[in-house]
């Protein structure tokens, strides 16, 4: 249920919103976006047209829907516009107040956003992160091909809404119209989700303050954020899980049975030794695969170098019995190292039953203070290979009975 803001709020900041996506954070990779050519910062210039009144306003916007009380919707030029924000997390540099070379560019922020929104976007840097059309598009259809047919759609963390925009609106094979969901903490990045998405209703919020009852959405889909901060959430985190964790269990509490939850998401999901989270997932939903990515799959968006999983759960009946929990347990596998060494690792028991959805060869590097870190190195077409790897679980899944199956009458 949206909370009223004043109309002067909404407007000032729906103007701040595209004057900001303005700026030069478009698609390429942080680093192009950041430095010229011969590693000079780039400048990021902002189109004029922001509000007159909005440097009037002092003070904080009530927690809103996005989408409530603007002016008036994007114009198409203004909407391809907004179409290139990336997020705040491509660009973590400009909030470094120890970098000088962005002094401007922060100086420029100031002035558009209120201490509110500014502090909002410097704490979205570490884990807004988004995802390629080359992603987005496959797991779309996976979710037809596990035969949703339409409903109640979610997606947590949503960013501009890449997977809100990518919605497969008008497909054949859905009987229901899809009802698009959001939500996002920044809210200037939830104004222009929702001037990219006025299909949608896009809340402006935290995760874990989302009032729905459990149950409420037929599918959930999206690239939750990741981190190891806990966030306070009595009912749906109780257990003080980290970020990531903690938007997929809430994900699989606010799905109904039957329903299917598919989330990109960080590899500790699956590889953490503690099985606690894991757990947790499996006391709602059956695994219905998991497809490992290829480092840098999200470089060129979003910037970041992180090797990340595609998880799909389906929210198991109260009447079901549960299924193949092997995916809950890890194990222990030898993996190379750049010196040629091999040191025991440990991932998660699907991927060394399931060296298919791997796209790529495992590996370690050195990371930060010289640790190990997993990489995952690819040779081939990494899109062709995830929409593969993708289908092949999905299919997988269908032969187990794990596909998206209607609501009930008594639902």
């Amino acid at each position: 249920m949206a909370i009223t803001a004043s109309r002067h709020c909404a407007a000032a900041s729906g103007w701040r919103a595209r004057a900001i996506a303005s700026a030069a954070f478009g698609p390429a990779g942080a680093a192009e976006r950041a430095h010229g050519p011969e590693g000079e910062v780039a400048q990021l210039p902002v189109v004029a047209g922001v509000d007159e009144e909005a440097g009037e306003r002092a003070g904080e916007c009530p927690e809103r829907d996005a989408g409530e009380h603007q002016e008036r919707e994007a114009t198409a030029d203004e909407r391809q516009v907004l179409a290139g924000w990336t997020s705040w997390g491509a660009v973590p540099q400009v909030f470094d107040e120890r970098d000088d070379r962005f002094q401007s560019e922060r100086e420029q922020l100031r002035e558009l956003l209120t201490h509110q929104e500014y502090n909002a976007a410097r704490r979205t840097i570490l884990n807004a992160h988004y995802t390629s059309n080359d992603y987005v598009d496959p797991m779309w259809e996976a979710m037809l091909q596990m035969g949703f047919t339409g409903g109640q759609v979610l997606e947590p963390g949503c960013g501009s809404g890449q997977f809100l925009q990518a919605a497969p609106v008008g497909d054949s094979r859905l009987s229901d119209e899809i009802r698009l969901t959001g939500v996002e903490l920044d809210p200037v990045t939830a104004l222009i989700a929702q001037q990219l998405n006025p299909q949608a209703r896009v809340r402006a919020e935290s995760f874990a303050d989302s009032p729905f009852a459990d149950g409420t959405f037929d599918a959930v889909i999206g690239n939750v954020p990741f981190g190891k901060t806990a966030l306070h959430d009595p009912k749906h985190n109780a257990d003080k899980h980290s970020l990531h964790n903690h938007f997929i269990l809430k994900s699989l509490a606010l799905t109904r049975p039957g329903g299917v939850v598919a989330v990109l998401t960080s590899r500790y999901t699956m590889d953490a030794q503690s099985d606690v989270a894991r757990r947790a997932m499996f006391e709602q939903a059956d695994l219905i695969g998991a497809v490992r990515l290829p480092t840098g799959a999200h470089r060129q968006l979003a910037g970041t170098e992180v090797v990340t999983d595609l998880v799909m759960l389906r929210r198991r009946g109260p009447d079901e019995t549960p299924g193949d929990d092997s995916w809950v347990h890890t194990t222990t596998i030898d993996l190379t190292d750049r010196d040629g060494l091999n040191v025991p690792t440990v991932v998660n028991q699907w991927w060394e039953d399931h060296p298919e959805a791997v796209l790529g060869q495992m590996r370690l590097d050195h990371g930060m203070f010289n640790a190990h870190t997993l990489e995952v190195r690819s040779d081939g077409d990494a899109n062709v290979d995830f929409s593969r790897a993708v289908m092949t679980a999905v299919h997988a899944g269908r032969e187990t009975g794990l596909t998206w199956t209607p609501a009930t009458s008594d639902e």
